[in-house]
């Protein structure tokens, strides 16, 4: 297989499963609203996340936070494969007593154990069985993860720049201004932007981008009207919005709802 999968299903929507196989998933740094779980099957990867590179190989497992802007750059495009599994925030939360927003800004990198954990997992969820069994044990195993593993890797970063944060992801389908930020955080522009881009590693309008794309990919789930999507998460027109979700996913947006449907 070479290319990009996505499995889902509409009985047990919180998960999602892509697969990719020596092809290049994302051109640019992105996000997701939802948990990603994932391994590497095949070749190493550089993982960048919040500027800091990160080297990951074929036997290694991450687990990347919900609106955490990454990207990964495999070193041999023919030599990589991996899967990620993408879980809705709300379910993991129920699981895992808030640790996913009290961790929001950071990835955990897993060890051997949890590499099998997570592989026995995705292939559980992309199979027949009845999603009951699949709630189960992704409960379980999502428990599971989060009591044993111990290597954190997280980024401290200022409360006024967590806000500042916070009110994109708030209001990223508005107009926002420069001018508005600095006088709800009484902060000037120029130390917004050098500030946020140290301790996110993006600026703040790129990262309002990040998250239409991600807004748009969510909208696919339901309707393959490109046209009414893009306008719907803020894009000027189709072909913005298909260039964006192609840098960031690596496919166009009706690639992405033929493979889901």
């Amino acid at each position: 297989m070479k290319g990009i999968e996505y499995y889902r299903e509409e009985s047990f929507d919180m998960i999602e499963v892509k697969t990719c196989c020596d092809d290049l998933h994302a051109y640019k740094s992105h996000l997701h609203h939802e948990l990603s779980i994932g391994y590497i099957k095949k070749g190493a990867t550089i993982l960048n996340v919040n500027g800091e590179e990160y080297h990951m190989e074929a036997g290694e497992a991450v687990i990347i936070y919900p609106y955490v802007s990454h990207i990964c750059q495999p070193e041999d495009i023919n030599n990589w494969e991996f899967t990620m599994i993408y879980i809705d925030n709300e379910f993991c939360k129920g699981i895992c007593n808030n640790s996913v927003v009290k961790n929001s800004i950071g990835i955990k990198r897993l060890g051997d154990d949890e590499f099998e954990q997570i592989k026995d997992l995705s292939n559980l969820l992309k199979s027949n069985v009845s999603s009951f069994d699949k709630e189960v044990e992704l409960t379980n195993t999502l428990n599971e993860l989060f009591s044993k593993c111990d290597i954190d890797i997280q980024f401290q970063s200022s409360k006024k720049m967590n806000l500042i944060k916070k009110y994109i992801e708030e209001h990223f389908l508005d107009t926002i201004q420069l001018k508005d930020m600095e006088a709800e955080f009484d902060i000037n522009k120029f130390s917004l932007i050098r500030n946020f881009k140290s301790k996110f590693n993006t600026t703040p309008n790129a990262y309002q981008l990040q998250l239409k794309v991600d807004y748009g990919k969510e909208l696919l789930k339901r309707s393959n009207n490109i046209v009414d999507i893009a306008l719907k998460a803020g894009f000027y027109d189709q072909a913005h919005f298909t260039r964006e979700f192609k840098k960031a996913h690596g496919i166009t947006p009706l690639q992405y709802y033929k493979a889901i449907h």
